[in-house]
């Protein structure tokens, strides 16, 4: 349909408002997507280290374990789960029992496959205790 002379403004009209509508569109959801950032950051909890063993921690009852020593110390690597490294290390160490650290925050080492039942491998991310497995 064409409109001559001074009405010509009203068949461009609807594709300037859809525009306009949609370019307030984008612009809001950003202002709330940013606003919901900022509040998620401020209300974000960071549970706090966990300094003392791991309540929930217990003996597996598979009749398959390698040895009594190998199923303590898979208790020891439950109770140092949530740990700082350095509380964990000491936490095994004071149970006579030796550790190496598996990863650290994304970086993967190297590890032997001779196994020990007292040894505890460690998972750390941002300095905790993420993963421990007894082997």
């Amino acid at each position: 349909m064409f409109v001559a002379g001074r009405f010509e403004w009203l068949v461009a009209m609807p594709a300037k408002a859809t525009v306009v509508v949609g370019a307030i569109g984008v612009l809001a959801a950003s202002i709330a997507f940013v606003l919901g950032l900022i509040a998620g950051a401020n209300n974000a909890m960071v549970s706090n280290p966990r300094s003392e063993p791991a309540p929930y921690c217990f003996e597996d009852p598979a009749t398959d374990q390698f040895s009594q020593k190998h199923v303590q110390t898979k208790i020891v690597a439950c109770q140092v789960m949530g740990m700082t490294k350095a509380e964990a290390i000491s936490f095994i160490e004071a149970k006579n029992l030796s550790y190496r650290i598996a990863s650290e925050d994304g970086e993967s080492f190297a590890l032997t496959e001779d196994y020990t039942d007292s040894r505890i491998n460690l998972d750390i991310l941002v300095g905790l205790v993420v993963g421990a497995t007894a082997w």
